[in-house]
């Protein structure tokens, strides 16, 4: 799966290590295929495309002011603008890294760079926002199973783009952990923003 790597990439140690751990969970969830699997690993990384997060993105916002819970419009407004620079972010490091996506075993079509993984890293930037907002500040005591749902949501998403085989693993896990990153610096700004 990593073939295409090693014809752009000098061999090292780092990368050779990089492209074990990346054939390693290949090999492991490549186990798992099956017709079933791949009809729901397709509706499960739908859930973190570009169509699908825009969309939710954009629904939020009009639905707190169509209903006019005053509120929660900053929050709907935070969420939008929280993902709009978030997956700016993510198509520069594409640009800087340029790393080609996985040519063999690929169950679906993808188009663009691969590193970071935008599904990933996008999904716990614009979902994991929703939970940190749903934790703190819902009343609710079912917050903690929905942002318990979202989380085990977004880290699907990020394997079924291992398993659909259109990311390498390392571009999911640095997905996660960039878009951890950004998460707790959008979250420290929208709690001044939001108790302000």
């Amino acid at each position: 799966m990593s073939m295409c790597l090693t014809e752009i990439m000098p061999a090292s140690g780092l990368w050779n290590g990089i492209m074990s751990f990346d054939d390693a969970v290949y090999e492991c969830v490549s186990g798992f295929i099956s017709d079933g699997m791949t009809r729901f690993m397709k509706i499960v990384t739908f859930l973190g495309s570009e169509w699908a997060i825009t969309f939710l993105a954009l629904i939020i916002p009009a639905l707190v002011f169509i209903l006019r819970k005053k509120e929660y419009y900053r929050p709907g407004l935070l969420i939008s603008a929280n993902i709009a620079f978030g997956a700016l972010f993510n198509q520069i490091l594409k640009l800087i890294f340029r790393r080609p996506r996985p040519e063999l075993f690929r169950l679906t079509e993808a188009t663009g760079y691969s590193f970071p993984s935008g599904h990933a890293m996008n999904s716990v930037i614009f979902y994991g926002f929703i939970a940190y907002l749903l934790v703190r500040h819902g009343r609710h005591r079912s917050k903690y199973l929905f942002a318990g749902i979202i989380a085990a949501m977004v880290l699907l998403i990020g394997l079924s783009r291992i398993y659909l085989g259109v990311h390498y693993a390392s571009d999911v896990l640095a997905g996660f952990v960039l878009g951890a990153g950004w998460l707790i610096i959008a979250a420290r700004i929208s709690g001044r923003f939001l108790n302000g």
